[in-house]
C-alpha cells in the first residue's frame, strides 16, 4: 500500500519537480565536498526519472560533461570515484569471493569466447548490480586487456553511473537496450558504447518454450510474476470482477516476495474480485520446465507492471504460442513486443474488455511465428556475434572465432552446458583479477 501511494504521488508533476531540485542541490553539495560519485548519481537520477524541464536539462549537461571526461582520460574517472565511495564497499560485501557472502558473483558473469594470445575473448555481465560488483572487486583494466565486455542491463533507465563507469576509450562495448529511451541515450553517449536493440528477454530457448502438438487450453488467463505489489495482481482482480458473461479459469504462477505470499493474493482476490464465475489457481515456485507446460495450456498471458525491465516470461509465453495482454503504459521492454501477431495493449479501464476480446480471438494470433522470426537465443547470438566482429575488427583486433550461444533460464546458462568446460582457464583468469580486499 505504501509503495502504491508513493507511485501515485510521484506521478504528480509538482512532486517530481520538487524532488529534481532537491537532487540537484544534493548533487551540488556532494560535489563540493569531493563525493563525486554520489554527486553524479544524484544528477543521473534527475535525468533518468524526474521528467522536468530546466532541472533535467541542467543535470543532463552535468552528466555529459562527465561523459566527455571519460572519453579524454585513460582511466575512467567515474570508476575511480566509485571505488573511493562507500557504495563500492557496500556492493562488494554482497558478493561471494572464495565462498563468502550471500551471492555468487559468477552467476551473472559469463565467458562467451575464450581469450588467446592473439585474440580477445568476450565476457558478458548481466544486471547493473553485477556491473558495480565487478568494478568494485576486480582489476578492470587488466581484464580489458584480454576481453571485450557485453553489458546486459535488466531494468529501464540507463543514465546511471553504474553504466558510465564502464565507458573506456578504445574498448568497444555492446550495451543491450530494450527501450527506445535507453537506446537513444546509449547512442548519444556513442563510441565505445554500441547500442543494441535487445534485452534479457531476447535469450529464450525456443526448444524449451514451445507448445506440445496436442496441447489443451485448460486455463483462460495466466500471469507469471512474483507476488510483489508492483506486479499489480489487484488490477487483474478488479478487471475480472467485471467479466461475468462466462466462466473463467485463471492461473497465477509465481513465488513469495518480501513477505507477500500466495495467501496474500487469495485474500486480495476474495476482497476485490467477488465473481463466482472465476476459478483462481495459484502455483508457487515450480521448475522452469513446468512453467512452460502450464503457460502452453493457457489462452492468454497477462502482464500489468507499470515499470519493469525486459520481461522474459512474456517472450516465453510468445514462444509457447500464447498471445499477451500488456499494460498500455508500461515502462520497459514489454510494450515493444506487442503487435497484431502477438497480442494487445490495454489500459486499466480497458482491461476487462480486452480480456473478453482475447478469449474470443486468441486463436487468431501467431506469437510463436513472430518470436521465431524476431527474437530468441539463436537469433540474438547471431546478432551479437556480428556486432562484436565488426567492432573488434574496426578497432584493429582479430576475430577468427565466434561466441557461443547462451540463454536466460532464468539466469545465465550455456545453451550447451558442456561448453562451459572450454572456458575454465578464462574463469580462472577472472578470479585472478579479483582483489583480495578493497583499498
Amino acid at each position: 500500500m505504501i509503495s502504491e501511494l508513493r507511485a501515485t504521488l510521484f506521478r504528480w508533476y509538482p512532486v517530481r519537480w520538487a524532488l529534481a531540485i532537491l537532487f540537484l542541490a544534493s548533487g551540488g553539495c556532494h560535489r563540493l565536498i569531493g563525493r563525486k560519485y554520489r554527486a553524479l548519481k544524484d544528477f543521473c537520477w534527475v535525468v533518468r526519472v524526474s521528467g522536468t524541464g530546466w532541472p533535467r536539462a541542467l543535470a543532463r549537461r552535468l552528466v555529459f560533461r562527465t561523459i566527455e571526461r571519460c572519453r579524454r582520460e585513460a582511466t575512467n574517472p567515474v570508476l575511480a570515484d566509485f571505488r573511493a565511495d562507500p557504495a563500492a564497499r557496500a556492493v562488494a560485501a554482497l558478493y561471494a569471493q572464495s565462498g563468502l557472502g550471500p551471492r555468487d558473483l559468477f552467476r551473472d558473469v559469463m565467458v562467451l569466447k575464450a581469450a588467446s594470445d592473439t585474440e580477445k575473448g568476450v565476457i558478458l555481465l548481466k544486471y547493473a548490480r553485477t556491473f558495480a560488483a565487478l568494478a568494485a572487486l576486480a582489476d578492470i583494466g587488466r581484464l580489458m586487456q584480454r576481453y571485450v565486455f557485453v553489458l546486459e542491463p535488466c531494468w529501464a533507465g540507463y543514465c546511471d553511473p553504474i553504466l558510465l563507469m564502464w565507458l573506456t576509450p578504445g574498448q568497444p562495448m555492446p550495451v543491450m537496450c530494450f527501450t527506445e529511451e535507453d537506446h537513444a541515450f546509449v547512442s548519444e553517449v556513442g563510441a565505445p558504447f554500441l547500442a543494441l536493440r535487445m534485452g534479457p528477454a531476447d535469450w529464450v530457448n525456443a526448444d524449451i518454450f514451445k507448445p506440445p502438438a496436442d496441447v489443451r487450453k485448460n486455463y483462460d488467463l495466466v500471469m507469471v510474476a512474483n507476488f510483489a505489489h508492483h506486479k499489480r495482481h489487484a488490477t487483474l482482480f478488479r478487471a475480472l470482477r467485471d467479466v461475468r458473461d462466462r466462466d473463467l479459469r485463471v492461473l497465477l504462477i509465481g513465488f513469495p516476495w518480501h513477505g507477500r505470499t500466495a495467501q496474500h493474493l487469495r485474500a486480495a482476490a476474495a476482497a476485490i474480485m467477488r465473481n463466482p464465475r472465476v476459478q483462481l489457481e495459484i502455483v508457487e515456485s515450480v521448475p522452469h520446465s513446468r512453467v512452460s507446460e502450464l503457460v502452453s495450456q493457457s489462452k492468454a498471458f497477462v502482464f500489468l507492471s507499470r515499470k519493469e525491465g525486459d520481461n522474459k516470461a512474456l517472450v516465453e509465453a510468445m514462444f509457447a504460442n500464447v498471445p499477451a495482454i500488456v499494460y498500455a503504459h508500461s515502462i520497459g521492454g514489454a510494450r515493444s513486443r506487442i503487435n497484431p501477431q502477438t497480442g494487445v495493449l490495454a489500459t486499466d479501464e480497458e482491461l476487462a474488455v480486452q480480456i473478453r476480446r482475447m478469449l474470443d480471438d486468441h486463436g487468431k494470433f501467431s506469437p510463436r511465428a513472430w518470436a521465431l522470426a524476431h527474437t530468441g537465443s539463436v537469433a540474438s547470438t547471431r546478432i551479437l556475434d556480428d556486432v562484436l566482429r565488426g567492432a573488434v575488427t574496426a578497432a584493429g583486433g582479430a576475430w577468427t572465432r565466434g561466441i557461443v550461444e547462451k540463454t536466460n533460464a532464468p539466469n545465465l546458462a550455456y545453451r550447451n552446458p558442456a561448453e562451459r568446460a572450454a572456458f575454465e582457464a578464462d574463469y580462472a583468469f577472472i578470479r585472478s583479477c579479483l582483489f583480495s580486499k578493497l583499498a
